[in-house]
C-alpha cells in the first residue's frame, strides 16, 4: 500500500511518529509538508496531520478514487464553529458550548456575563499566534475594555488570510469557558474505536498536564456519551480512517461539554508510541488489538519564576519531553506555564505503571531540574 502524509514542517513530531509506523509494518509512505499543489499520486492512503490541510486531502481523494473524506466533511472539520454549528445539527447540542463569530458588540450578550475565550476558527492546538489567540475574558466589558475601539469587529468581519494555515480565511470565535473545577477526559480514536483515555488539568484553557489512563477509571457516563458523540459524527460526516485527538470532555455538576474534536493524530498517541517501542501505532493502523503496559504523566514543570543567569548540565535529568525549549542565559521564566506554550516551556513525560509513582518522580526530576538553574539578581 502506498501511503501519503500531508503535515508542515513545524508538526515533525506527528508526520514522523506516523511515517515510522508505516514503515515499521512495511508500507510505503510519502511525506509532503510544503508545495502541496505539486503532489502526484495515486496514492491508495491519505492521512493529514494538520487540520487546516484536511480540504487537501479531501481534493486529492476526489482525484485519487478514495473515499475516506468529503470537500464537505473537511470544510467542518477544519473550521471550529462550522464543527460546533454541524454538531448542534445532528443533534449533539447537548455536547457543544455556546459559542459565536463576534462581528458587533452586541454578539457577546450570547454570554450574558459568562467568561469566555477568543480562538481562531482555523488553528490546532493552543497555539498562541496573534494577541487573541486563546485569551479568556470574564465577560463582554473585559473584553471591550481590552480592544479599546471597534476595529476588532470590523477586521473580524473581513477575516484575515492565515499563512501559518494554509492560506485559510480565518476569524475569530468567541467560546463559552468552560469551569477550571471540572473534571478533563481526553479520548484518542481511529475512527470510531477508542484507543485509549488520559485525563487532564486545564486552567483557563492552559493544559498544566495530561495523565493517560485505565479505561476503567473513565466514568461510565463519559465513556457511553463520548462513544455515541463519535459514532453520531463520524456517521454523518461519513468518514473513515481517521485519527482523533479528543474531543476533550469536560464534566462538572450534572454537564458533559466537548472541546476539540481535532482530527488528526495527537501527542497523547505519541507519548504511548514512544514509551512501548513505536508498537501502538503501528498496531492502530493493522486494526490489531493495542497493549498498553505502562501510563504516561505529561506534565509542565513548576520552576521558580525569574531571570535565567546561568544553567548547569541537564544532561542527567531524566524526562525532560522533546518538545521543550533550550535553557539559555536571559531567558525569563513565567510565573504561569503550560505544555504547548511559547517563547518558554520546560515538561516533563514520565512513564509507569502507578499514578502516585509518576507523581514522585515528577517532584524528584522538577527539583533537579531547578538547581540547575541559577536566578539573576539584576
Amino acid at each position: 500500500m502506498k501511503n501519503l502524509i500531508i503535515g508542515y514542517k513545524r508538526g515533525k513530531n506527528k508526520w514522523k511518529c506516523l511515517s515510522r509506523a508505516l514503515r515499521n509494518i512495511n508500507q510505503k509512505v510519502d511525506v509532503v509538508t510544503e508545495d502541496f499543489d505539486k503532489i502526484k499520486g495515486p496514492y491508495d492512503r491519505i492521512f493529514t496531520v494538520a487540520e487546516s490541510l484536511l480540504p487537501i486531502q479531501a481534493k486529492l481523494e476526489q482525484l485519487y478514487g478514495l473515499t475516506n473524506i468529503s470537500i464537505e466533511a473537511a470544510d467542518i472539520l477544519s473550521d471550529k464553529k462550522k464543527m460546533d454549528d454541524f454538531c448542534i445539527d445532528i443533534g449533539l447540542k447537548e455536547f457543544i458550548p455556546d459559542s459565536v463569530i463576534p462581528t458587533k458588540p452586541e454578539d457577546l450578550d450570547i454570554f450574558k456575563d459568562r467568561p469566555f475565550i477568543m480562538k481562531p476558527i482555523i488553528g490546532s492546538g493552543t497555539k498562541e499566534q496573534r494577541k487573541f489567540d486563546y485569551v479568556s475574558f470574564n465577560n463582554k466589558k473585559d473584553f471591550l475594555l481590552s480592544i479599546g475601539d471597534s476595529s476588532f469587529f470590523t477586521d473580524n468581519q473581513k477575516g484575515f488570510k492565515d499563512e501559518k494555515f494554509n492560506n485559510r480565511l480565518n476569524r475569530y470565535m468567541a467560546q463559552e469557558q468552560l469551569p477550571d473545577e471540572a473534571e478533563v477526559w481526553g479520548p484518542y480514536y481511529y475512527g470510531t474505536k477508542c484507543l485509549f483515555w488520559s485525563k487532564g488539568k486545564i486552567k483557563r484553557y492552559k493544559t498544566i498536564e495530561w495523565m493517560s489512563v485505565p479505561t476503567s477509571e473513565v466514568p461510565i457516563d463519559v465513556q457511553d456519551k463520548s462513544s455515541y458523540f463519535m459514532n453520531t459524527m463520524i456517521k454523518k460526516l461519513n468518514i473513515k480512517n481517521m485519527f482523533f485527538s479528543g474531543p476533550d470532555f469536560y464534566k462538572w455538576d450534572y454537564h458533559l461539554k466537548m472541546i476539540d474534536a481535532n482530527p488528526r493524530i495527537g501527542q497523547g498517541l505519541q507519548i504511548l508510541d514512544d514509551i512501548h517501542n513505536h508498537k501502538i501505532v503501528s498496531d492502530v493502523l493493522l486494526e490489531n488489538p493495542i497493549r498498553i503496559k505502562k501510563q504516561y504523566l505529561w506534565k509542565i514543570s513548576t520552576l521558580k519564576p525569574g531571570k535565567i543567569e546561568s544553567v548547569s548540565d541537564i544532561s542527567h535529568i531524566k524526562y525532560l519531553s522533546k518538545s521543550n525549549w533550550d535553557l539559555k542565559p536571559g531567558m525569563i521564566i513565567p510565573e504561569h506555564q503550560h505544555i504547548v506554550m511559547g517563547g518558554f516551556r520546560q515538561a516533563f513525560v514520565i512513564e509507569g505503571i502507578n499514578e502516585s509513582d509518576m507523581y514522585k518522580t515528577y517532584q524528584t526530576v522538577n527539583s533537579q531540574l531547578q538547581d540547575c538553574i541559577t536566578y539573576s539578581t539584576q
